[in-house]
């Protein structure tokens, strides 16, 4: 038996989508434990081409993996068809693909919540209603889940109860117009999707159990980051779920003593979109660099990332609430175009631990740097020998800062573009 935990340690946008598709070719089962269609996976499936999955979890492309959609995910059944149109569209089998019933529904009103709750308070959301669904989830009485849309009649009341409820309390919040389409609008589409959607709900947990029982291996998917964890993030500038490791496993009915590897995701140089603290944040020639080099833009929102320098205490941070066994390094043919290099060891007057105190002033956080110096291209490159020296020196650096080691590095985008080391 083998459980894996893949988890992103920055700020999102680590490239799991990748990784996790690398190693469900090995695996039986791969649950997609948290978030929403807030997520943007990128694949690159030498068969079919390129994927922004969403939703779907990215073992998809392995026709023998079953594809699980946890009861932490929060489920836009318009975006989620989509998604599953587009895969089969490209002769990607979704016969392997279940749905939890205890996952919760994102409803129209809850991108309209989304919206107008942006006006103010200027989080950073990706507007596709993620907070409002989860809000609605600790709330309880409001919320939706996808075991609702098993009896028509029952989701028909539920649909017609809280759409009236949702209505009345943005047109007083807001003074204005709802944002909502009309209710027949909204049950034609629900009621369409739910079509769809019926033949994939599954016992999720159930599924997990019987796996664990015959010792198959079960990969676990994580969507954002560590930092952009509710409780382990830079609140409030985070997402509205958990994303670390302990959280993966509280969401499948998985034992800690069962997980046998924790990867972290590790972007060679953090980005981050919307607002928020952002300690090495490149100035503004070196980020415009850099972006273009990487592409740096949302493959959920199409919005510019901010990148940065390696912030060395906060992954140290990060492998610590994790737990982390190794790290997956990406986008390292990207880095090594700069010229010049930076990674931050330690912040000014503070070191490079980061405490509590710590938190709550990362927005004034003076980093010490050490220099780099920019490898080059690393195309061909196949074996840890073959990386030029400096490349090596800067893997080095953070193996030993964050005391764990690195196992894969990816230079580039398609699945053969990973060194194992």
């Amino acid at each position: 038996m083998a459980v894996t935990i893949v988890v992103g340690t920055q700020w999102g946008d680590e490239g799991k989508g990748k990784i996790v598709d690398m190693l469900a070719q090995e695996a039986d089962v791969v649950v997609r434990f948290n978030g929403g269609n807030n997520a943007g996976h990128t694949i690159i499936d030498p068969e079919r081409g390129k994927f922004a999955l969403h939703l779907v979890p990215a073992g998809i492309f392995n026709p023998n993996t079953l594809c699980l959609i946890g009861r932490g995910v929060v489920v836009h059944p318009p975006t989620l068809l989509e998604e599953m149109k587009e895969l089969e569209s490209k002769g990607v089998s979704l016969k392997n693909l279940k749905i939890s019933p205890f996952a919760h529904l994102i409803m129209p009103w809850h991108l309209a919540e989304d919206a107008a709750g942006e006006k103010g308070m200027k989080i950073g959301t990706t507007l596709r209603g993620i907070g409002p669904c989860y809000q609605d989830k600790a709330g309880r009485w409001r919320a939706i889940q996808v075991g609702d849309m098993l009896d028509k009649k029952h989701f028909l009341e539920v649909l017609e109860k809280i759409s009236v409820l949702k209505r009345k309390e943005l047109l007083a919040k807001y003074g204005k117009g709802s944002g909502i389409s009309s209710f027949e609008k909204i049950r034609k589409e629900y009621f369409d999707a739910r079509e769809i959607m019926f033949e994939h709900i599954d016992d999720t947990d159930k599924i997990v159990k019987q796996a664990l029982a015959k010792k198959e291996h079960i990969l676990l998917e994580g969507a954002q980051g560590t930092l952009l964890d509710i409780d382990y993030g830079t609140y409030p500038f985070v997402t509205s779920s958990n994303t670390t490791s302990i959280a993966a496993c509280f969401l499948t009915v998985i034992n800690p003593k069962d997980v046998t590897r924790i990867v972290g995701l590790v972007k060679a140089y953090p980005t981050r979109v919307g607002t928020g603290p952002f300690p090495t944040k490149l100035n503004a020639k070196d980020d415009e660099k850099l972006r273009q080099f990487g592409k740096e833009f949302g493959a959920t929102t199409g919005r510019p990332r901010m990148c940065g320098w390696m912030d060395l205490p906060l992954l140290k941070y990060a492998a610590e609430v994790n737990h982390l066994t190794e790290i997956a390094l990406t986008k390292m043919d990207i880095l090594g175009l700069m010229p010049e290099i930076k990674a931050c060891v330690a912040y000014k007057g503070i070191g490079g631990e980061i405490g509590a105190r710590e938190f709550f002033n990362l927005s004034r956080m003076k980093p010490e740097y050490k220099n780099f110096s920019g490898w080059g291209n690393l195309e061909g490159c196949r074996f840890k020998d073959e990386l030029p020296g400096e490349a090596l020196r800067y893997i080095s650096a953070i193996e030993k800062f964050v005391k764990v080691p690195i196992r894969y590095i990816s230079i580039g985008a398609e699945r053969k573009d990973i060194i194992a080391l």
